[in-house]
């Protein structure tokens, strides 16, 4: 059980000094605490968080759960256990503004980071196969990625738009892909995650940088969308499988689609 001298020497702790996280300082401030009668110790407090430079982006949720983590870390120094403190965040204030609960800010140059490296650093073709006649055969789709949208809901996600300027089948173009058959090539191919991981890798990697998100189990996620196949523009698309796939490709370079 906690006594009311622990939880006064763990808001003291807290109160008195500046805790330092990645790029962040945090000061708390307007604790106010309680001992429960089961011995249960539920703490309550402001946020005041002050960037280490300047137009860092920064997530709500992350401050909220650092915080705990900092709470916890006074658990120990007081000699209490954790499992018995509920920490409640009531408001966050960022570099002088209070931010608005489960939001966060994404900068400018966070966006145009993010915009330069998936547009030079990205995957170049998305390689796949197909069985024709009981013949293995490659498709290659010739791509290049650009960013659509940055947005925060329960982490940070990403939109990005995927242009395939040509389709080739062991190296031969294809010509003239019909609609439903170009997305049919994007219903199979979307499913592979060797397109989504890499552009998450960077995402992930750049905001990383500011905050320890993997230590809040906050996650950024990836969503490619294949825009078009060479002069085929692509509306819309049902994931499918290998032996369908197959199917359609074979016909179409057999002539029989």
């Amino acid at each position: 059980m906690i006594t009311n001298s622990e939880g006064r020497a763990i808001k003291l702790y807290l109160e008195r000094l500046t805790h330092p996280v990645k790029m962040f300082n945090f000061k708390f401030s307007n604790i106010e605490y309680n001992v429960e009668y089961n011995g249960k110790l539920v703490i309550e407090y402001d946020l005041y968080i002050q960037s280490k430079q300047k137009d860092i982006s920064w997530l709500w949720d992350y401050f909220s759960c650092k915080s705990k983590h900092i709470v916890e870390d006074a658990c120990g120094l007081v000699g209490v256990n954790f499992g018995d403190v509920r920490p409640i965040v009531k408001l966050v204030h960022v570099d002088g503004f209070e931010s608005q609960r489960w939001g966060g800010y994404l900068s400018d140059s966070f966006f145009e980071k993010i915009s330069e490296e998936i547009k030079e650093n990205s995957p170049k073709k998305i390689s796949t196969h197909f069985f024709c006649g009981g013949e293995r055969k490659s498709l290659e789709l010739l791509i290049k990625c650009e960013l659509s949208d940055v947005y925060i809901d329960d982490g940070i996600t990403t939109d990005v738009s995927i242009y395939c300027s040509q389709a080739l089948v062991d190296g031969e173009p294809l010509e003239n892909i019909p609609e439903s058959l170009a997305e049919t090539i994007v219903g199979y191919v979307s499913e592979d995650d060797n397109i989504r991981m890499p552009l998450d890798d960077k995402v992930w990697s750049e905001i990383n940088k500011y905050m320890d998100l993997e230590s809040c189990e906050i996650w950024t996620h990836t969503y490619a969308y294949i825009r078009n196949i060479g002069d085929t523009e692509i509306e819309s698309f049902d994931y499918v499988g290998q032996s369908t796939f197959s199917s359609k490709m074979c016909d179409f370079i057999s002539g029989y689609y």
